[in-house]
């Protein structure tokens, strides 16, 4: 097994730092920061701390829930900062974050999912994948590491965890059991596999997102090869990675 590290492959999101930084982009995210979801968690912050109102940032909000959200992941604690938020104000902390994810990451922008159709191709240029189906072939198993970031914009490009409506500033309680949620599709030790089939009546392609299966848009959790491949028709002609790029920096947000 030879271990190799491409950085284009998979920290692709590292040459779309215009739309990371660029505070139109993600619009949506500033305006429910300001709304009324998020004053409430403010003030019983606030209230709960006895802080003045105007002492409590956005920054500090967050840091506390993450604290919380971070060692009860990673040591199954309850810990102070858990009890400085209930049910409701937990949810709204997280659809904050989704949200961000979503017009950073996902469906917000095209230019998003668009930027993993190299790693798109390279994982359907595998063997088998690219093949006349023959076997043996010589790579049984192919696994490549990256991050949420890597993870997100492709399972968004093969139109996993779609929603309805978009997550929006000011739909937070139509989202509230929303398909495009990141805690749930990308925790921790997140994984995306395809696997390929043999079976009686072809070659049939299966993805799983943590271990469980999903099915493609308008296909069955285990469709044949060939109705993926009809699905993706357009995406499998190739990817213009330099048109993505210009388009990104001329962009008017």
């Amino acid at each position: 097994m030879s271990l190799q590290k491409d950085i284009s492959l998979l920290c692709f999101l590292k040459m779309f730092v215009l739309l990371l930084n660029n505070k139109e982009a993600v619009v949506q995210v500033t305006l429910f920061e300001e709304g009324p979801e998020m004053s409430k968690v403010h003030q019983r912050l606030s209230d709960q701390l006895q802080i003045p109102y105007a002492n409590i940032t956005l920054g500090s909000v967050e840091a506390a829930y993450y604290l919380c959200a971070y060692e009860f992941s990673i040591l199954g604690l309850v810990t102070p900062w858990c009890k400085l938020f209930d049910r409701a104000e937990a949810q709204v902390m997280d659809y904050a974050g989704d949200l961000g994810l979503y017009w950073k990451r996902g469906y917000g922008h095209e230019v998003n999912y668009m930027s993993s159709c190299v790693l798109f191709h390279n994982l359907f240029n595998l063997q088998p994948f690219n093949k006349d189906y023959s076997f043996p072939v010589s790579e049984v198993v192919n696994v490549q590491v990256g991050h949420a970031e890597t993870l997100i914009p492709l399972m968004t490009l093969l139109g996993l965890f779609k929603g309805k409506i978009s997550l929006d500033a000011n739909n937070f309680a139509e989202n509230l059991h929303r398909p495009f949620n990141c805690s749930k599709n990308v925790p921790f030790a997140a994984n995306l596999m395809a696997a390929l089939w043999s079976c009686p009546d072809g070659f049939r392609l299966q993805f799983r997102v943590n271990e469980n299966p999903v099915a493609l848009p308008g296909l069955s959790y285990s469709p044949l090869y060939e109705e993926v491949k009809k699905l993706y028709a357009d995406l499998l002609q190739g990817c213009n990675e330099e048109e993505y790029q210009l388009g990104l920096q001329h962009t008017d947000w």
